[in-house]
């Protein structure tokens, strides 16, 4: 039996098939579904849902494990731009502590993590620093994507880039990242088979991410059971972005495709053969929470929405490989 459907649901404080019922005023939030911004409890999960939690080991640059057991969420920003002083650190340390909880293998981040107009250096690296310590909570590998708050620049074709002008917020972004580049491809070898995650930089499009792109996704049709795509704007409706990464992405493979942006929870099933999903619950637009992945025995992967403390939300579910 898939291990989702074995959920047992415990009671709290805000009902898991009602999600977004609890708005806060304002300032920071642990449990949105608490009496008062930081007031809520509710109740954790088990650890995890009943079955057996897959074993192996994912670090910075991939790893091998029996099977994927994996976190992700996005929009992990203030609601307000500058709004340093009401950074929602309280509610980043709760949703990564319930990942934690769940004993994930590793985090995939969706891009957002700070909300910075001002260009000042030293407040974004106090977002980008509130966010760091915040995840510290959670699961030791935790990969990020860049999101559009990631880079400042307010001129078109409004991007940053390794070799550009210097931008407050991208600095902070690639200090945090560290890594050469704000796009990259991780692999984690499964008991099934490669499964490849390839995170791409919306707002740091060029020629030289587009042939790295390409090529990255080329080669897991070739050689991955699974690939995972991780990208800030979503594949669908008015704020997808450039249209060429749509073209790249529907000449190749996907298992999943993993966005945010918008502010919620969207699970698109008529178009990208369902296997594109919106996952902007990391709290920008007062909405809390997070989803997990499994990939089952049967090799299919299973997707499930939860709320800031790890609770199921809604009906799971899955696809195939490719």
């Amino acid at each position: 039996m898939r291990l989702f459907l074995a959920l047992t649901f415990v009671l709290c404080a805000c009902a898991p098939e009602v999600p977004q019922t609890c708005v806060p005023p304002s300032g920071d939030v642990v449990d949105p579904c608490g009496p008062a911004p930081d007031g809520g409890v509710a109740v954790k999960p088990g650890t995890p849902d009943a079955g057996v939690v897959p074993s192996g080991t994912v670090g910075l640059d991939g790893g091998t494990v029996d099977r994927l057991w994996f976190a992700t969420t996005g929009d992990t920003r203030p609601h307000n731009c500058d709004d340093t002083a009401n950074y929602p650190k309280a509610a980043i340390a709760q949703i990564a502590a319930a990942m934690k909880a769940l004993r994930v293998q590793f985090t995939v981040d969706l891009g957002d993590h700070m909300y910075v107009c001002n260009g000042d250096d030293a407040e974004a690296t106090t977002q980008m620093g509130y966010y760091m310590t915040g995840i510290a909570s959670g699961p030791s590998t935790w990969w990020m994507t860049m999101g559009n708050h990631e880079c400042g620049n307010n001129k078109a074709p409004y991007a940053c880039f390794t070799s550009g002008a210097h931008d407050a917020n991208f600095a902070a972004y690639m200090t945090a990242l560290k890594r050469p580049l704000p796009y990259y491809f991780t692999d984690v070898q499964t008991g099934s088979g490669l499964a490849r995650f390839v995170l791409i930089a919306d707002d740091s499009w060029d020629a030289t991410q587009s042939d790295w792109l390409s090529s990255t996704l080329a080669y897991a049709d070739a050689h991955a059971k699974y690939t995972v795509v991780a990208r800030h704007h979503p594949v669908q409706g008015t704020r997808t972005g450039a249209a060429e990464i749509l073209n790249i992405l529907e000449a190749h493979k996907a298992s999943l495709i993993l966005t945010a942006h918008n502010h919620d929870y969207e699970h698109d099933t008529s178009t990208w053969s369902g296997r594109s999903t919106v996952v902007g619950l990391g709290g920008a637009g007062y909405t809390w929470g997070f989803a997990t992945v499994l990939q089952n025995t049967d090799d299919t992967l299973t997707f499930v929405q939860r709320d800031a403390n790890g609770n199921p939300i809604g009906a799971p579910w899955s696809v195939s490989p490719q």
